[in-house]
C-alpha cells in the first residue's frame, strides 16, 4: 500500500534569479542544467561547474533539493561530456539526475550506483508497462507524459511502485515528449537535444495555413492538486527553465497557496504567462478545439505589464532556528536547532565575574538574536545565566557567529556518493558480415500482398490490424510477420497481452516494440523482439543496453549521421528509416478538429497541415493518436552502399500495393529518386 504524502513543488531555474525565486517562493525542489547534455540549451543554465556547485549547496542550505538534467539524447562524440556531467553531480551533491537516455542512464549506473535517477518526461512514459520497466531498471521516479489523463494517471500510480512527477504548469509540447522530429527535420535543431526550433508555434492548417493548428495552450492543473495528491503523485512540475523569475515566483507561490489550501490567484499566473488562457483538456479527458491557443498581443501586454508590477527580492528567504544559551563562570554555550532538527553548538571558556555591571538575560537575547545577515532567524531564545557573570559583546557575538557557520555546514553537507572509475572497453565500429536485408512496416494489411512479402526479410503490421488478418494468411507468412505494438499507448496493456497472446498461437513469434516496457510484455508473451525508431538509439551505451533483451535489430534514431552510424559500436544488428513519409510528430490532440471533423475526415480518406511556404504534411489516424507525416519521403536507394547496417527499414503509410512494388524495385536496382524526396538528417549535422 502506497502511504500519501504531501507532494513537492518542483520548480524550474534557468538561472540564478530563478533559482533565488523558486527558494524565495517556496519551492520544495528545482531542476536545473549545467554546461553539459541539458533540454534547454538557450537557457543560460550554470555554465560553471563552480557554478553547479554553489547552486546546490544554497539550495541544501534552504532545504530544497535540487535535480541535474542530464535530459538529452547523447551523441558517442559527446560520451566525456556525459561522464563529467555525471561525475559533476556526484560531487556536488545532487539529490537526483534527471536522464532521457538509457545510455545516460546504464553511465549512471555504472559509475555512480546510488545516485537517484529520474526518467525525463522525454522518455514517453505513458503507459503502466513502461513506467514498470524503469523500476525495473533501477529508476526511482517518472515524470509522466502529459497527454495522460486522470484515470490513466490513477492506473500508473496504483499499480506500479514508481514514483510519479506531473507536469502541473507551464507550456505543453504538441507532439508526445521525445517523440518529436520536427524540428530536427525541418531547421537541423533536435528538440530531443535542447534546441526544440519550436515548429509547433508557426502557422498550419487545413484549409487555411494561417491557423495554428499544432500550437496548444499553456497547461494549469492548480485547480486540482488535492486531487493529484490523493492520487499519490509525489511531485508537482512546472515548466519554464526560459521563462522569468518573476514567472518561477508567482507559479511557486501560487501553488503553494493551493496545495496549503490558501486562497490562490489563477489570474496572476495568466498575466504572467498564457497562450490565449490555460487548458486541463488532457487530465479531463476534454481534447477538443479548445485546447489550441497562441500567444497573443493581449497576452504579451499582460505579461509586461505583470513581471513590471513583480518585484522580485534579490533576499533568500529566512530559516527559524531556537536558540539555547548557558551562561556560567565554568562554561559559555549557545546552541541552534533547526526546523529539521539539526543542532549546532559553540562553546567557550567561563565568563568573568562582574567586576560592575553583571550581564542580563536581556542583554543575550539582544545580542543572539542579530541574525539579520544570515540565512536564519530566531524563532525562539532560552537559556541559563549564572549570577554575577560578565561578557563582553564581542564574545557574545563570536558565539553567535560560530554556531550559526555550523549550522550552515550542517544543513549544506553534501550527499556522499559511492563512485566507480569508467572503464570502456575498446571496441570496433559495428560492421555487419553480410548485406543489408529489407524489412518493412505497414499501416494497413490492405498494402501488403504475397509479392511485395516475398521481397521482404520481414513485414510489421500494427498488432491490432495484423489480429483481422485470415488464419491461412497468418500461417503462410508467420515467418515474416511481425506484430509491431503502438508506439503510443495509453490503454490497458491487457489488450496488447490478449493480442499477443492470440497471435502467437497462430505462430507470430516477432514483435516491433518502441519502448523497453513493451518489450518486456512481449518478451512475456514469447516472443522475440525487436526495436522501433522510438526507442530514440543514438549512442554506443543505449545499444549494448537494448542488447540485453537480445534483439533481432534495433533501428536507430533518425537524428543521426551516416557518420554517427559508422562510428557505432554494436553487439546486436541494427537498422535505418530508408524510406518512408516519416512521422515527425504523435500527438492526442488531431491537428485537423479545428477545420474538419472526424466524420468528414474519414470520408475524404486522408487529410493534411499546410504550413506559410504552402507545403502539405499527411495526417495519419492511429485510434488513440495522430501522426504528423513529413510532406516528402526519406529516400535512400542510391545512398545505400553508406550506411554500415544491417537491415534497410520501409515505413509504407500512403502507399498503394502497387507503389510499394515500385519503391521496393528501385531499392533493389539502387536507382535515384524522380519526385521530390529527402535525405532526412542522415547527411547533415544535427545540433
Amino acid at each position: 500500500m502506497r502511504t500519501l504524502r504531501i507532494p513537492e513543488i518542483l520548480a524550474p531555474a534557468g538561472n540564478m534569479e530563478s533559482l533565488l525565486a523558486a527558494i524565495d517562493s517556496g519551492a520544495d525542489a528545482v531542476y536545473f542544467g549545467g554546461k553539459y547534455l541539458n533540454a534547454r540549451r538557450n537557457a543560460a543554465n550554470f555554465a560553471e561547474d563552480q557554478a553547479v556547485c554553489d547552486a546546490v549547496d544554497l539550495c541544501h542550505l534552504y532545504g530544497v533539493k535540487a535535480y541535474l538534467t542530464l535530459n538529452t539524447l547523447l551523441f558517442d562524440s559527446e560520451n566525456q561530456q556525459a561522464l563529467d556531467g555525471i561525475v559533476l553531480a556526484c560531487k556536488a551533491g545532487f539529490d537526483a539526475i534527471i536522464a532521457q537516455d538509457w545510455g545516460i542512464v546504464s553511465l549512471v549506473r555504472q559509475i555512480c550506483p546510488d545516485m537517484p535517477i529520474h526518467a525525463s518526461t522525454q522518455m514517453s512514459v505513458h503507459n503502466l508497462a513502461d513506467a514498470n520497466a524503469l523500476w525495473e531498471q533501477g529508476v526511482r521516479r517518472v515524470v509522466l507524459a502529459r497527454e495522460l489523463s486522470r484515470r490513466e494517471l490513477t492506473r500508473i500510480i496504483k499499480h506500479s511502485p514508481i514514483e510519479t512527477e506531473v507536469f502541473v504548469h507551464g507550456a505543453l509540447c504538441y507532439s508526445v515528449s521525445g517523440q518529436c522530429y520536427f524540428s530536427a527535420f525541418l531547421g537541423e535543431r533536435s528538440g530531443n537535444r535542447g534546441l526544440c526550433a519550436q515548429v509547433c508555434r508557426l502557422p498550419f492548417g487545413v484549409k487555411d495555413p494561417n491557423n495554428y493548428s499544432l500550437s496548444l495552450k499553456d497547461l494549469t492543473l492548480i485547480d486540482y492538486v488535492d486531487e493529484l495528491a490523493q492520487l499519490g503523485v509525489v511531485s508537482l512540475k512546472i515548466e519554464g527553465r526560459m521563462k522569468s523569475p518573476q514567472y518561477v515566483a508567482a507559479a511557486v507561490s501560487q501553488f503553494k497557496n493551493a496545495l496549503q489550501h490558501k486562497k490562490y490567484d489563477k489570474t496572476q499566473l495568466e498575466e504572467m504567462f498564457s497562450r490565449s488562457g490555460f487548458t486541463q483538456g488532457y487530465y479531463l479527458s476534454a481534447i477538443d478545439e479548445t485546447m489550441f491557443g497562441t500567444r497573443t498581443k493581449q497576452d504579451l501586454r499582460k505579461t509586461t505589464s505583470a513581471q513590471n508590477n513583480c518585484e522580485i527580492s534579490a533576499a533568500t528567504k529566512q530559516i527559524p532556528v531556537d536558540i539555547a544559551f548557558s551562561v556560567s563562570l565554568d562554561a559559555v554555550t549557545i546552541t541552534l536547532t533547526d526546523e529539521d532538527g539539526r543542532v549546532a553548538s559553540h562553546r567557550l571558556s567561563g565568563a568573568q565575574p562582574a567586576q560592575t555591571l553583571p550581564l542580563t538575560d536581556a542583554q543575550i537575547k539582544t545580542q543572539l538574536s542579530k541574525l539579520g545577515n544570515t540565512p536564519f532567524v530566531a524563532r525562539n531564545i532560552e537559556g541559563t545565566l549564572q549570577e554575577n557573570c560578565f561578557l563582553p559583546v564581542s564574545a557574545l557575538n563570536e558565539l553567535r557567529r560560530g554556531a550559526v557557520t555550523r549550522l550552515i555546514q550542517l544543513r549544506q553537507k553534501r550527499h556522499t556518493y559511492t563512485m566507480h572509475p569508467f572503464s570502456k572497453e575498446q571496441k570496433l565500429p559495428y560492421r555487419p558480415t553480410q548485406p543489408p536485408q529489407y524489412t518493412a512496416s505497414f499501416y494497413q494489411l490492405s498494402q501488403l500482398n504475397d509479392e511485395i512479402l516475398q521481397k521482404l526479410s520481414y513485414a510489421s503490421v500494427d498488432i491490432f490490424e495484423l489480429q483481422k488478418a485470415p488464419d491461412a494468411f497468418l500461417q503462410q507468412y508467420q515467418d515474416k510477420l511481425v506484430a509491431e505494438l503502438p508506439r503510443i499507448y495509453f490503454q490497458d496493456e491487457n489488450l496488447l497481452t490478449e493480442a499477443l497472446t492470440q497471435l502467437h498461437d497462430h505462430g507470430i513469434h516477432l514483435a516491433k516494440c518502441h519502448s523497453v516496457g513493451r518489450a518486456s510484455l512481449a518478451q512475456k508473451a514469447g516472443y522475440r523482439i525487436l526495436f522501433g525508431f522510438g526507442v530514440n538509439a543514438t549512442n554506443s551505451e543505449t545499444l549494448a543496453f537494448l542488447s540485453s533483451h537480445s534483439p533481432l535489430y534495433t533501428t536507430l534514431s533518425v537524428e543521426l549521421s551516416a557518420k554517427h552510424i559508422r562510428n557505432l559500436h554494436a553487439s546486436s544488428d541494427t537498422a535505418i528509416i530508408a524510406y518512408g513519409y516519416f512521422p515527425l510528430m504523435a500527438a492526442r490532440a488531431c491537428p485537423l478538429q479545428r477545420e474538419v471533423s472526424c466524420t468528414q475526415c474519414r470520408n475524404q480518406g486522408s487529410a493534411a497541415l499546410i504550413d506559410r511556404k504552402g507545403k502539405q504534411f499527411p495526417v495519419l489516424c492511429r485510434k488513440d493518436h495522430v501522426e504528423i507525416l513529413n510532406s516528402v519521403p526519406i529516400y535512400l536507394a542510391d545512398k545505400q552502399d553508406v550506411f554500415a547496417i544491417s537491415f534497410f527499414e520501409f515505413l509504407f503509410t500512403q502507399e498503394t500495393p502497387q507503389q510499394i512494388m515500385q519503391i521496393l524495385t528501385q531499392y533493389y536496382h539502387h536507382l535515384p529518386c524522380a519526385t521530390s524526396f529527402t535525405r532526412g538528417t542522415y547527411f547533415r549535422t544535427i545540433e
